[in-house]
């Protein structure tokens, strides 16, 4: 597992295998099978599929930060970058990610993603979509000045 903004947002890889309990991937001869969230006493209220293809269209995802809102994401194709950014402490970092990453994203985590291919993923929150508890924030383009 990769951190970044001392442990604000996390990027892992679900492993193979493992047991019906576990958050995994799994490879037979039917395909790949992704069990992406598993865990007692947790629900999710927001799933969202998107793509993205910046190569093309030049957009980025994201550009805000939530004020309560934890959000996870599942990679299901493509390679991304991850623009972060600590609200608090105006501290940036990137993360490269790409198919089969799963990544967390704290509150007040400013977040864009960039593709470098056509990528599709899933967006996964115990919280519903709120607007009054998401803040706009341009950090695609504060990463093209800095």
């Amino acid at each position: 597992m990769q951190s970044y903004l001392e442990g604000k947002v996390s990027v892992r890889d679900l492993p193979p295998g493992g047991t019906d309990a576990e958050e995994r991937k799994i490879i037979s001869a039917k395909g790949e099978m992704a069990q992406i969230l598993n865990r007692a006493g947790e629900s999710f209220r927001h799933l969202v599929y998107w793509d993205l293809d910046s190569a093309r269209s030049g957009q980025a995802r994201g550009n805000h930060y939530h004020l309560r809102k934890t959000e996870r994401y599942y990679v299901i194709r493509g390679k991304l970058t991850l623009l972060l950014e600590d609200t608090a402490t105006r501290r940036k970092e990137k993360a490269a990610i790409g198919a089969g990453q799963f990544v967390t994203v704290a509150p007040r985590v400013a977040h864009a993603f960039v593709s470098s291919e056509y990528s599709q993923v899933l967006e996964i929150s115990p919280d519903p979509y709120d607007p009054s508890d998401t803040v706009s924030l341009d950090l695609a383009s504060s990463f093209k000045t800095a």
